[in-house]
């Protein structure tokens, strides 16, 4: 049976083609690594592929089970672990990932292969150790622990923020299509290996539509920000700022997120400002211009920015641009519109 796995390689390839290309206009570590994670998966259902049809070898055995067995759902969880806890993983990723790989690849290369067993059994004839058992299970239970885990908790960050209603379902997503690859080996580890690529397929899948539900941008509110922003603007004609302080800056009293714009502006050094926009978990893309939908969000800040400010942001690069963006549209105003919400509600209940 080789159209279930066939199926499995397709859409992870696609899935690494499409994060892969997300991660070259924009580079992040938890972008690399789901696009490891998703190469992987690719590896291993080709390599089922290849067995089914072509017959099994030794080497075969070992990269089917080194890829899909062991790494893929470290990788994934890697990929969260980046995004949950940046600041120390992004030091220690590196070390991670080659220790995952070196540990999984010495324990399956040492593992012997019986090849009596390789026709009948493909990959089962690779004899598992305690070792190898032990390694694989901690693995990939850690692995789904993280990424289930941590996109659970990301959903319910968006939902109770009232937030990013596309990030929270593909988070959601993304949890699901976890627990579906894991519970399909753990079917295969009691015995019930003819559900593992029906689990595969469908958990793989499950999880790149998250992705593609998480990475969807708001761009009718970013829209909607330019609108909102002034009702005659035009580059030669900027909107004027509420209140003009002393040095040249505008006090946006009803718009804290513009006014925290407008200090991180100040700023002399790029580099200061880019890490100033890191410690608030915005990293910077690498990408030399900006996106249609980079676009937007830097138009729709630009337009509420003071002329000072607007002049720093002009110098920046289209990385830094597209960071602050992000900050903005993805930190700033989202808590911003929380906290007014928060106000509303108070507002509306009755008084006890």
């Amino acid at each position: 049976m080789v159209v279930l796995p066939a199926l499995v390689a397709i859409v992870s390839l696609a899935g690494a083609f499409l994060i892969g290309r997300d991660a070259w206009r924009r580079a992040s570590p938890d972008k690399v690594a789901w696009v490891v994670a998703f190469v992987l998966f690719s590896l291993a259902a080709a390599a089922e592929v290849v067995g089914s049809l072509g017959g099994w070898s030794p080497a075969l055995v070992r990269v089917y089970y080194v890829s899909g067995a062991m790494l893929v759902v470290g990788f994934l969880g890697l990929g969260e672990l980046y995004l949950l806890a940046s600041s120390w993983v992004t030091r220690a990723g590196p070390g991670i990932a080659l220790f995952m790989v070196a540990v999984a690849a010495a324990l399956v290369a040492e593992a012997p292969v019986d090849p009596a067993r390789l026709g009948q059994e493909g990959w089962h004839a690779l004899e598992r150790g305690p070792v190898l058992v032990a390694v694989t299970i901690t693995i990939n239970t850690m692995g789904t622990a993280i990424v289930a885990g941590g996109a659970a908790y990301s959903a319910w960050h968006f939902w109770r923020r009232r937030i990013f209603r596309h990030r929270m379902i593909g988070c959601l997503l993304i949890a699901l299509g976890t627990l579906i690859v894991a519970a399909g080996g753990t079917l295969t580890r009691l015995g019930r290996p003819e559900y593992l690529y029906v689990a595969m397929l469908t958990g793989v899948s499950v999880i790149f539509v998250g992705y593609l539900e998480a990475r969807r941008r708001e761009i009718p509110a970013a829209r909607a920000a330019v609108s909102s922003a002034s009702v005659n603007v035009t580059p030669e004609t900027p909107a004027r700022p509420a209140h003009q302080g002393s040095n040249g800056h505008a006090r946006h009293d009803l718009d804290p997120a513009i006014e925290f714009l407008v200090a991180l502006l100040a700023l002399e050094s790029a580099t200061e400002i880019e890490q100033r926009c890191r410690f608030w978990s915005v990293d910077a893309g690498a990408a030399p211009h900006l996106s249609r939908d980079q676009a937007h969000r830097v138009w729709a800040i630009r337009l509420r920015l003071p002329p000072v400010s607007r002049e720093r942001l002009d110098r920046l690069s289209a990385a830094a641009q597209a960071q602050i963006a992000d900050l903005y549209h993805e930190v700033l105003a989202p808590g911003v519109t929380a906290l007014h919400a928060d106000r509303q509600n108070f507002l509306k209940s009755p008084p006890r």
